[in-house]
């Protein structure tokens, strides 16, 4: 999960840095700022989703198991 969040710190100052970086009126640097902020917050959002879901299951799974009778061994009779 920290590598994902720190992938998508890293596209974003990238993406933000190339626009800085590139010559555009101050009117046109403004809106592609603004519609790679909306890009990558839906990426985050949708990886962030992904993490929850992943971790839901994981919980499910854990209740079910918890859920289940204990299997026991059956011990031998003792022998007379």
């Amino acid at each position: 999960m920290k590598f994902i969040a720190s992938f998508l710190l890293g596209a974003a100052i990238g993406a933000i840095a190339a626009l800085l970086f590139a010559p555009s009126s101050g009117q046109e640097l403004r809106s592609n700022i603004k519609t790679q902020t909306d890009v990558q917050a839906a990426r985050a959002r949708e990886e962030w989703q992904k993490g929850v879901q992943g971790l839901q299951e994981r919980v499910n799974k854990v209740n079910r198991e918890r859920k289940q009778p204990a299997v026991l061994p059956v011990e031998a009779e003792p022998t007379a």
